[in-house]
């Protein structure tokens, strides 16, 4: 008898001390699962890669900081059973997030997202660079999708290239997303963003939606103050019903690659289906990517009795009727670029001189 009590009360021990043992180790794992590795606000990005298994993704995950004890996130993963739903991606994390909050965030697939803005006015090689440098695309391959004429017609764009058609918007891309997901985003949104009246005011215009998104990419280019957007639309409109070519400096030296100015005499003669110098009508397509207030600009332009314009070296331009008029507002402009240059300054905007007519004013006639 006194055996058996004895081992009972062994048993009854032990038993007792396997509870104590569990239950701490289920405090311990309640606590783990509650607070987060530290109190530290810095984030912390990762990068999930396909076919890693939990093993790998915890021990990632702590080496980070995210998580304190790799061990305990295999088994909350196990206890989940999301140990094949983990999804593959960059991610960032706080290092107060709690694990349970990680692996939601992972097994959701919510993947970090890389803010993005493409400034109106921005050509297709601007925009390649910028997501390049940002590490979310190869630039060789956003220029190979971006002249792809098959890939460009699926989207529904009749062009041989994408430029003009990327709209200037801040998005929002994750390093996984690819190069095609990003261009479509963009060309979306260049379709919602384009003026309710666009099909019915282009009929008016006898303008296809390319030749209007050419044209307003050349006022994108001409024009700093939104003010003047119209009426510059309306120069090159009254330039385009006289048969003059209308000689828009930034058109003379888009098919150059890493161009940065002074335009100069030699840009404006060289021969290219963009120069508006050497060719009348038209370019052979946009020059940039126009914001929605140069596309409205060119739906409805100002009537003016304008043919020219030249920068006053502010922002803003002088307009003239007749080039006499023209030839003396040149005058003044070479003179306020003077005048700044002696003062170490440069004029706004990316381009020197602007308008029609103002380098060759002698060959403008009409």
């Amino acid at each position: 008898m006194k055996a058996r009590h004895t081992i009972y009360c062994f048993l009854v021990g032990f038993m007792g001390l396997v509870s104590i043992v569990v239950c701490l180790l289920l405090f311990d794992f309640w606590l783990f699962l509650r607070l987060p590795a530290s109190a530290d606000r810095t984030l912390r990005e990762i990068i999930v890669r396909p076919g890693m298994n939990v093993t790998a993704v915890a021990r990632l995950l702590h080496d980070e900081g995210i998580i304190s004890d790799p061990r305990k996130f295999y088994y909350l993963c196990r206890y989940r059973q999301a140990g094949q739903r983990l999804k593959a991606g960059e991610y960032a994390f706080y290092a107060f997030s709690t694990p349970e909050q990680v692996l939601d965030r992972i097994v959701e697939g919510r993947v970090a997202l890389h803010r993005v803005t493409v400034p109106e006015g921005f050509t297709v090689r601007e925009i390649a660079r910028t997501l390049n440098e940002k590490g979310l695309a190869s630039e060789a391959m956003v220029m190979r999708y971006a002249a792809d004429p098959g890939w460009i017609r699926s989207l529904g764009i009749e062009s041989s290239s994408l430029e003009g058609y990327l709209f200037p918007d801040t998005y929002h891309f994750s390093r996984s997303q690819g190069e095609e997901v990003m261009l479509k985003a963009m060309v979306t949104q260049f379709r919602r963003r384009l003026p309710a009246d666009w099909e019915q005011r282009s009929q008016e215009l006898g303008m296809t939606l390319h030749e209007i998104v050419t044209l307003a990419s050349l006022v994108e280019k001409e024009a700093i103050v939104d003010a003047e957007r119209t009426r510059i639309a309306g120069v090159f409109f009254n330039r385009l019903g006289r048969g003059m070519p209308l000689q828009s400096d930034p058109t003379a030296v888009y098919d150059l690659e890493n161009f940065s100015g002074p335009i100069l005499w030699s840009h404006l003669k060289r021969e290219s289906p963009y120069n508006t110098y050497r060719n009348k009508g038209l370019p052979l397509g946009p020059i940039c990517n126009p914001g929605s207030k140069s596309i409205q600009a060119v739906l409805h332009p100002e009537k003016v009795p304008y043919l020219y314009f030249v920068s006053n070296n502010d922002g803003t331009h002088s307009f003239s009727e007749n080039l006499q008029e023209h030839s003396r507002a040149v005058s003044r402009y070479r003179e306020l670029r003077k005048a700044a240059a002696s003062k170490g300054e440069s004029p706004p905007g990316g381009f020197e001189p602007s308008g029609p007519g103002t380098v060759s004013a002698v060959q403008s006639k009409p």
